[in-house]
């Protein structure tokens, strides 16, 4: 099941012209804003909370660098239940996470440790099938490897123990040693790689710890609510997170329907997606990677965001009109008509969606979460982000 793959059909946006805010003070242009923003949250979760079994949702927006966040919830931490969503109740953000990883790969290679040319049987022997992949390859979803979570056995291994501490390897081991593609030729979404990353950083890291890794780049970007765990989180976190709806049709979920799988392990994400964060932190985020300069060193800044069309596989400048979507290092970009090239990222776990936009032309950034995972007819986020930014260039 490619529940974290839903990249290049995340949104179809439409232009919306801009009338203008009125003439009024920045605080009282901010505070329409965020009561409007307010009034298109309460009308979605109203009208769709029953048809995709969602409680809550989480939007914060930044209009500028150096600008305050606006956030805005809607709803409960509980289907028909449970107390408010505020600002700081955590969601998982799913393929998000993929970033993070990537960021720690780039940080190592700036280090000296590693090359993402060099063939992964350097790093890993232990997979000599892999070995001639690079780390590129794995990052930019042209390494050929199949995803693990779409496999009968991941099913399996799931339902049969969802609170069972995977390694890494045990999910590596359901695809292994099997291609879908030769490397480098065809575009494909795949978990699998982004484990193989993990244990790469793993094993090349001075703190010979994934984990501590992720919690450095967490720190590092000011994350202030943003946490990594590979298996459960501490109680402590983990009553901040909200509860989480299965609501989609895989064959082999049945059990699941309509539960809250947010006590469940995630160790079978991990690196490619097992992150818990809130919206302003994810904003906070996205800039740290499309716009910072402390992150990576600008060589390895250029090969996070250099794309690879998803069409093609080949080296993609940036989205155009022929070719309108590409895949970076953890990182997608699209092109539509009304905006240009923008950077985007939509991740899913079993009970949660979670997206994030940056438009370079106008310094915007948006992140919205939700806490329920319906079957991609049955979601109607894409029309919601459409509102949300109507009504921010409406009170721009």
């Amino acid at each position: 099941m490619k529940m974290l793959a839903t990249l290049c059909a995340i949104f179809v946006l439409i232009g919306v012209p801009s009338h203008g805010a009125a003439q009024s003070s920045p605080a009282a242009q901010t505070a329409a804003l965020k009561a409007a923003l307010q009034k298109d949250l309460d009308a979605y979760l109203k009208d769709r909370g029953t048809k995709e079994h969602l409680s809550s949702l989480s939007l914060s927006v930044s209009l500028a660098k150096d600008a305050p966040a606006i956030n805005v919830t809607a709803g409960t931490t509980r289907y028909r239940s449970g107390t408010a969503v505020t600002p700081t109740s955590l969601y998982q953000i799913g393929s998000n996470t993929k970033a993070f990883t990537a960021v720690a790969i780039l940080q190592l290679e700036a280090q000296g440790r590693l090359s993402i040319d060099a063939p992964i049987g350097e790093y890993l022997p232990q997979y000599p099938a892999y070995g001639k992949i690079t780390l590129r390859q794995l990052l930019s979803m042209s390494g050929g490897v199949p995803t693990y979570d779409d496999t009968t056995a991941w099913y399996k291994k799931f339902v049969s123990d969802p609170m069972a501490n995977v390694a890494p390897s045990t999910l590596i081991k359901l695809v292994y040693p099997k291609f879908q593609s030769t490397p480098g030729t065809k575009y494909s979404y795949s978990n699998t790689g982004y484990l193989l990353a993990q244990e790469i950083v793993a094993a090349r890291s001075s703190s010979r710890s994934f984990a501590a890794e992720i919690n450095r780049i967490i720190a590092g970007a000011g994350l202030k609510n943003t946490y990594y765990t590979s298996n459960l989180y501490p109680a402590a976190i983990a009553k901040r997170v909200v509860a989480g709806y299965y609501e989609n049709d895989d064959p082999g979920f049945k059990t699941l329907i309509g539960k809250d799988v947010t006590p469940y392990s995630l160790s079978w994400a991990q690196g490619a997606g097992s992150i818990v964060s809130t919206p302003e932190d994810l904003t906070v985020w996205a800039r740290a990677l499309y716009q910072g300069t402390t992150l990576l060193p600008k060589k390895q800044k250029a090969e996070l965001l250099s794309l690879i069309s998803t069409k093609t596989a080949k080296p993609l400048a940036k989205p155009t009109a022929d070719d309108p979507a590409g895949f970076g290092l953890g990182v997608a970009a699209r092109f539509m008509p009304a905006f240009g090239a923008f950077w985007f990222y939509q991740g899913e776990t079993l009970g949660f969606r979670a997206a994030h936009l940056y438009f370079p032309d106008s310094d915007l950034v948006v992140a919205i979460f939700a806490n329920s995972r319906p079957t991609e007819k049955n979601s109607d986020i894409p029309q919601l982000f459409q509102k949300i930014y109507a009504t921010i260039k409406a009170h721009r």
